[in-house]
């Protein structure tokens, strides 16, 4: 019976704890056992706090990347400026 949906993909948990993500609905898994509700809830929950924390990550970098630079152009600005006041450039 095929199920209609917008789009697919397979979520797995390996046995270390790490998560295995794939578009390929073919893929052959070896499971230890079968998925209980528990194991559904605590698996999205686990993605999920791991999504928000690399999303975090990388605004987090961003900004710091931003702030950086906007300090670095005062810095190369006010240097300028005091070049240009003492008619070296």
């Amino acid at each position: 019976m095929a199920v209609s949906v917008e789009t697919a993909f397979l979520v797995a948990k390996r046995s270390n704890g790490t998560y295995f993500v794939t578009t390929n609905l073919n893929t052959e898994f070896e499971i230890e056992h079968p998925a209980t509700n528990l194991d559904v809830k605590l698996g999205c929950s686990e993605i999920l706090d791991v999504l928000k924390n690399d999303e975090m990550a990388t605004l987090f970098l961003a900004r710091l990347a931003a702030n950086g630079q906007s300090e670095s152009e005062k810095a190369a600005s006010s240097i300028r400026q005091a070049l240009s006041d003492k008619g070296i450039l």
